[in-house]
């Protein structure tokens, strides 16, 4: 009876944090059409992207590591103080790399992100970066003990506290404000863990430099699929904004954005399920053949959810759009059928990856994550011209469903004697 409690808790842990992440994110998309307009919704997705680019540098991406290793052994031990002090040390590391790069290209950021007058943005997503950071080892240590609470707790009270911030900012400093919260907000989860974690006088011991080489050997060979994949897409949807922005306006941007940040909140569903439930299920079979099994099942479940929903999406897409954004965002109607196509081979390629990862098959992921920035800008190259504000959607599409046969190909590939 134990253990399906346990897993019933931990499920409606997650689920709440998701549920909660998802309506905070259309109120906020909401709040930044409704004031901003599709102009400054556009402008404001260039700092989303480097805000989004920096919060995965945070912490060195070791979380999932050190998440491994305090399972195994706990911080309280001397073998786990060790881990955790290795992954503070990183953590610091990154934040002070961080920190300086922002400082080095402060001036060509401002400029980039038209964020004139607003130069201090730079500095404070600095500070803000390195709380994400330090929060992340937080969450890490009480995930290894199974306190999925905690993970809730933190996720729920940093977004309410964020949505309150960004509201009143928004609603009286307009763009300026929006542009401060959408720095800060990314923090706020981070420093509710660390408040949290005053709880746990012990691991506070253990909060020291300390850099044992095998040990952050093994734990940034964790980071480095999270960190090509915080700079794949997000650099690639620089490029596409800029390019855009140049040839058919900012308008337009806020368009495509729009189904862009829309596509992020359903995503994000899809992702805490290949995370936390994929992943662990697929790496804990005990052949291919299981893991495979495992894989068919909840690819099966998850795409069909994802296809009933975007039968419902595509139907009320119109009062989506009216309710989300407003009228000046109509013309974004058109990208919806191009856009949940691609995130539907989006879902079938990102659900091999982390089964090719729970087998331990680590490089290819890191290839795919890589290479989904790569295809996307030079797909969008190639149809600009002709589709023009279409084509960042069809780039979309073509990208997702070229990976979808590669990734297929691959684990066929790999596993063809099994698949026999």
């Amino acid at each position: 009876m134990g253990i399906p409690l346990a897993k019933l808790r931990a499920g409606i842990h997650f689920a709440s944090a998701t549920l909660v992440k998802t309506v905070a994110g259309l109120i906020i998309i909401k709040l930044l059409a409704m004031k901003l307009g599709p102009d400054g919704f556009g402008q404001l997705g260039q700092l989303m992207t480097l805000v989004a680019i920096t919060s995965m540098f945070a912490g060195g991406g070791v979380a999932n590591g050190l998440i491994k290793a305090l399972a195994k052994t706990p911080v309280t031990t001397t073998e786990g103080a060790s881990w955790f002090s290795t992954a503070f040390t990183i953590a610091t590391l990154f934040a002070l790399l961080v920190a300086i790069g922002l400082s080095v290209f402060s001036g060509v950021l401002v400029d980039r992100l038209m964020l004139g007058g607003l130069a201090f943005l730079v500095g404070l997503l600095a500070i803000s970066q390195t709380i994400v950071g330090y929060g992340s080892l937080a969450q890490s240590e009480a995930s290894s003990r199974g306190e999925t609470s905690f993970y809730a707790k933190a996720n729920i009270i940093g977004t309410v506290i964020g949505l309150a911030v960004l509201f009143v900012a928004v609603s009286y400093f307009g763009f300026a404000g929006a542009a401060y919260s959408i720095v800060v907000m990314p923090s706020l989860v981070g420093l509710v863990a660390l408040v949290l974690m005053f709880k746990r006088v012990d691991i506070f011991r253990h909060v020291k430099f300390s850099l044992e080489a095998h040990k952050a050997k093994w734990l940034l060979s964790f980071s480095m699929i999270t960190l090509v994949g915080a700079l794949s897409i997000p650099l690639a949807q620089i490029i596409i904004r800029d390019v855009m922005a140049q040839r058919l306006g900012w308008s337009q941007v806020g368009l495509w954005q729009g189904v862009v940040k829309l596509s992020d909140v359903y995503m994000q569903f899809v992702g805490v399920v290949l995370a936390n439930y994929a992943l662990p299920r697929c790496a804990a079979a005990k052949t291919d053949r299981a893991s495979g099994a495992e894989l068919a099942n909840i690819m099966c479940w998850l795409l069909a959810t994802l296809t009933l929903g975007f039968f419902v999406l595509y139907f009320m897409k119109e009062m989506i759009i009216q309710l989300v954004f407003s009228d000046a965002f109509m013309g974004m109607s058109d990208y919806f059928i191009p856009q949940m196509i691609g995130d539907i081979f989006r879902t079938i390629a990102a659900g091999i990856s982390f089964a090719l990862m729970a087998r331990g098959i680590v490089k290819i992921s890191m290839v795919f994550e890589l290479l989904q920035g790569i295809v996307l800008v030079l797909v969008f190259y190639a149809l600009i011209d002709r589709f023009a504000g279409m084509a960042p959607v069809y780039a979309h599409l073509t990208t997702y469903g070229f990976l979808a046969v590669v990734m297929s190909v691959i684990y066929w590939l790999k596993f063809r004697r099994v698949v026999k």
